[in-house]
């Protein structure tokens, strides 16, 4: 702000026209006009002018700490326009009657496999159920297998097919998506968040990378699914070199985002757990997901904006400003405990029934699956507690539709 000087000259130098008269005063007729806070005030009233000196640095200061403030919150909108997509709020239209418990918000999280950085549409690769409990800060993310077989309602008809095609279906979207979660599974979901791969990329990077521990066979193959096929494949799509990405040895490396994105589409080789196809990568797209959130909550705060800025603009959601904010101080600032499953384990997988134009499919009893989630989301009981205590049940309801 600049100080208020002699208003008969200006910054560029030039003198304003003073007359002066026989009767010995200064006339404000060519006067410059007064800008700034002084002038606002001044136009408003004589009362500024009796004010003491200290009251009006008072007022002075408290309006640029306002105007700032303004000047930041603008800012702030102009820098994060991102891709803000407002789904129905209404809950039958969602596929659940009530919330179940207020504390809980459960967010969709859908990923995304295309070839345009803004693209937000196709089925979605990858299916995940952020759980997070705003009283205890516990934070648990269930990744849902994209060719887990159920059902699907679409307004227009019902029908049986991967979970996957919902969000890809011509009527579809994430709202078909977040419906056929909810109707399966029994919950209450009414946010979502998609990212699209080469968003996920930008995201590791702005957290520093995270450890990854590779397998002999995820890294000595030359096939095009293996790890540095995927490396290959990605770096392709965004003009880069992919030589310096390319790890050859197994055991423990800190990679970065191309190398992360690389090592979560992996299917066909065996990771450190002892599973692969869609079993594999799905465990190892909630590794990558629990490294990313351990690396993000350690963050100094100087370095949020960033994350932030490497999130937004490759991600669609329905979360508005102050609901992201609400939910990172949330968790991200109050010590959060982590949890992950996968939807299904191998021991509650059935023999997948033969359905014509779907292909193969991963099947499994979808009331035990919403009994165990339920518990596990709202009652705080891990899958491994509720096995033991009421056993895996397999009914085959596929069959009983007939």
């Amino acid at each position: 702000m600049k100080n208020n000087k002699d208003f008969n000259s200006n910054p560029n130098g030039e003198g304003f026209n003073i007359i002066v008269t026989d009767k010995g005063y200064k006339s404000h007729r060519f006067k410059k006009k007064k800008h700034g806070i002084a002038g606002f005030f001044q136009k408003i009233g004589n009362w500024w002018s009796d004010l003491k000196r200290w009251k009006r640095r008072l007022i002075k200061v408290l309006t640029v700490i306002i105007v700032i403030l303004l000047v930041l919150a603008i800012t702030f909108l102009s820098l994060f326009n991102y891709n803000y997509n407002k789904i129905t709020t209404n809950p039958e239209e969602l596929g659940f009657e009530n919330i179940i418990d207020q504390k809980i918000v459960n967010i969709a999280l859908f990923g995304i496999d295309t070839r345009s950085k803004s693209s937000f549409k196709g089925n979605s690769d990858s299916i995940m159920v952020l759980s997070i409990n705003t009283e205890t800060n516990a934070v648990k993310i269930v990744s849902i297998m994209r060719d887990s077989l159920v059902e699907i309602n679409d307004g227009e008809k019902t029908y049986y097919n991967k979970i996957n095609s919902a969000y890809g279906s011509a009527s579809g979207g994430p709202e078909l998506a977040i419906k056929t979660l909810n109707h399966n599974f029994g919950l209450d979901i009414s946010e979502y968040a998609t990212v699209n791969f080469y968003g996920m990329a930008e995201i590791i990077d702005a957290v520093g990378g995270i450890d990854v521990e590779f397998t002999r066979q995820e890294v000595v193959t030359n096939h095009a699914d293996g790890f540095n096929g995927l490396v290959k494949r990605h770096c392709e799509k965004i003009g880069v070199d992919p030589e310096p990405y390319y790890i050859r040895t197994e055991g423990k490396h800190h990679v970065n985002g191309i190398q992360a994105v690389a090592y979560s589409r992996i299917r066909k080789y065996e990771n450190i757990w002892g599973t692969n196809n869609d079993f594999g990568r799905t465990d190892r797209q909630r590794y990558v997901m629990e490294q990313l959130f351990e690396k993000a909550i350690k963050l100094p705060k100087s370095r949020y904006v960033n994350l932030v800025k490497a999130l937004i603009p490759y991600t669609e959601t329905s979360l508005s400003y102050s609901e992201i904010m609400g939910l990172a101080f949330d968790v991200l600032l109050d010590s959060p405990t982590f949890e992950q499953t996968r939807m299904p384990l191998n021991e509650y997988q059935m023999k997948a029934p033969n359905i014509p134009r779907v292909g193969s499919t991963v099947y499994y009893d979808l009331e035990f699956a919403k009994d165990l989630l339920h518990e596990f989301f709202y009652n705080n009981v891990n899958p491994e507690a509720y096995v033991e205590q009421n056993g895996i049940a397999k009914n085959d309801w596929y069959a009983a539709l007939k």
